[in-house]
């Protein structure tokens, strides 16, 4: 078996889209998703976010309003609503305060980027499915 060569590896990372980059170029790289069509997907619908491949939250966006519901991945709910000043999604969360995020395109993907101040931050989700399927929020049930 021949040793791998430097020359070999850098002509890898030239064929493979993304390897040499970092994550913050690659989220630079992503195509803003336009708030038509966010809300043509996701009205009436629940979400599916990953992070680093977990799951971390389902979101469900009730149909013509600007209402939205996040249960995160131990059960609990947040209710809220959320607006558009692009490229900006922001939710504002009952007692919990505002969070912004870029929705994007990449390669087949949609990412979902945190933003303060203005800047992308190293936090991004990954958009995995869309569903019919209402959340089931509520006190735990005891008995």
């Amino acid at each position: 078996m021949r040793p791998i060569t430097a020359a070999a590896v850098a002509g890898l990372l030239l064929v493979l889209p993304g390897a040499s980059q970092s994550p913050g170029e690659r989220v630079a790289r992503a195509v803003n998703i336009p708030v038509a069509e966010w809300r043509e997907m996701a009205s009436g619908h629940t979400l599916t976010y990953r992070i680093d491949g977990e799951f971390w939250a389902l979101e469900h966006y009730y149909p013509d309003t600007d209402r939205v519901t996040l249960q995160l991945y131990d059960g609990q709910c947040m209710e809220g609503t959320w607006d558009y000043e692009d490229p900006l999604y922001c939710f504002h969360w009952e007692g919990q305060g505002t969070s912004c995020f870029r929705h994007a395109r990449l390669d087949g993907e949609i990412l979902i980027v945190e933003t303060q101040n203005g800047s992308d931050t190293a936090l991004t989700q990954t958009m995995s499915g869309v569903s019919d399927t209402p959340l089931s929020c509520g006190p735990a049930v005891t008995s």
